[in-house]
């Protein structure tokens, strides 16, 4: 009878983290998630449960493993974990092959920015002024922590790396962003199609992007001729 193997962790935010906070010593849970919000790992965040869960397939995985367990007076009893040779090995492949490989992400705004045609420019226009706002919040709070974590903490600059990365896609996020709604206004991002769809009558209409966009059949045939 052939054995079959167990599902092993995945190099989740989360699990990244969890092994990461033992590499530099062994602390239980609680503690760390209270180091995953004094510095800013959000990507981390999530339920309590969800947590704990995460800590107790790395157990079973062998990549962590319990060292003691502890209570104060009537508070829960805590148990202490540590990486173990296994967990970092590991952790170390995980690590090496995301930053070497570039993977296709698909962030939810770029989802919507293909759909862009789908609103009237007036409106593309409004909404994308509203996230000028959020971005240009978002990299103030940023800049924010990045001083709180250098000046309050005195992380050196390789801790800090992940949030300087995070700006910097802000801010190119910020700059295109600027240069869409400046280009819409110009009239070098222009409409023109009609969105036959919005004066549907129960008939099924041939939209005017459907028509006005090409097919894979074309591209390929274009691409082929060339």
């Amino acid at each position: 009878m052939g054995s079959t193997s167990k599902p092993r962790s995945s190099p989740n935010p989360l699990v990244l983290t969890v092994l990461a906070l033992l590499i530099e010593q062994p602390r239980h849970p609680y503690e760390m998630q209270r180091l995953m919000r004094e510095r800013h790992k959000d990507f981390a965040a999530g339920k309590t449960r969800g947590f704990y869960d995460a800590v107790d397939r790395l157990a079973r995985d062998g990549l962590v493993e319990p060292l003691e367990t502890s209570r104060e007076g009537k508070r829960p009893e805590r148990t202490v974990y540590r990486i173990t040779d296994e967990g970092r090995e590991e952790f170390q492949t995980w690590l090496n092959a995301l930053l070497s490989t570039p993977v296709a992400e698909y962030p939810l705004f770029m989802v919507a920015v293909s759909f862009l045609a789908y609103l009237p420019p007036k409106e593309a226009v409004s909404t994308l002024q509203r996230r000028v706002v959020a971005l240009e919040s978002a990299i103030a709070g940023l800049d924010t922590a990045l001083r709180s974590l250098q000046e309050e903490f005195h992380l050196p600059r390789l801790y800090l790396v992940e949030q300087e990365y995070m700006r910097a896609l802000r801010q190119a996020e910020l700059a295109w962003v600027r240069t869409v709604i400046a280009d819409i206004r110009s009239g070098r991002l222009a409409w023109d199609i009609d969105p036959d769809w919005a004066r549907w009558d129960g008939e099924t209409p041939t939209s005017s992007i459907e028509t006005a966009l090409p097919t894979a059949g074309a591209v390929a045939e274009k691409t082929a001729a060339t």
